[in-house]
């Protein structure tokens, strides 16, 4: 059985636990119209977050983890600042990643199995510390914990898998502690950002 399967089972029972904790604990709620539109016009931001990569910053050597990881996360959590609901980072990243799909490639479920991981640790990170990014030091580790969950999956099961290309391992360990780093920034960003977003967002009764 190759390591892309076995990722798939993990993530599959991993979700089953997430959704299981969620439920136990009712934290699981109904997002409302709002919420809805939110979310989607978050994944819209993830795709123009993107951009700048797709149209050529990706090729500048050895730094792309790091500057990608700073715009993506920063979006991404004042998304899950504006909607702290479970299940929001999931849906977020999700539709980001079907999106992206559509726009250029076509939808690939191979793909799939990244976008729900990077989702579901966000989910058990909030589980587990009673919150939705409600303070700096929160967000930090979220931010790093989300660098180096999708890093390491890219680099040593998506891409082997999908690309049939093999890293060299100081090349993994040295985009990975990139993405912790930009992911982390990222993370700091987003929450500063969030506040005015989120008093905008109160003023305006929306």
């Amino acid at each position: 059985m190759d390591i892309f399967l076995i990722s798939v089972i993990l993530i599959s029972i991993f979700a089953f636990m997430v959704f299981c904790i969620g439920f136990k604990h009712r934290l699981i709620h109904a997002f409302n119209t709002h919420d809805l539109i939110t979310i989607a016009l978050f994944c819209s931001l993830l795709y123009v977050a993107g951009l700048p990569f797709k149209f050529g910053l990706s090729r500048v050597p050895f730094i792309h983890a790091f500057a990608y990881s700073i715009p993506f996360t920063a979006v991404l959590f004042i998304g899950i600042r504006i909607v702290p609901k479970m299940g929001t980072a999931t849906l977020i990243i999700f539709g980001h990643s079907l999106l992206s799909q559509l726009i250029s490639r076509g939808i690939n479920p191979l793909w799939w199995p990244y976008a729900l991981l990077a989702g579901l640790v966000m989910e058990i990170y909030f589980i587990m510390t009673g919150g939705y990014l409600e303070s700096k030091l929160n967000a930090l580790f979220a931010g790093c914990l989300r660098g180096l969950a999708m890093y390491l999956y890219f680099y040593l099961v998506s891409a082997p898998y999908i690309w049939h290309i093999h890293y060299a391992p100081w090349y993994v360990s040295m985009q990975t502690l990139q993405g912790i780093a930009g992911s982390g920034l990222g993370a700091l960003i987003g929450f500063a950002l969030s506040k005015p977003i989120i008093k905008a967002y109160r003023h305006s009764g929306i």
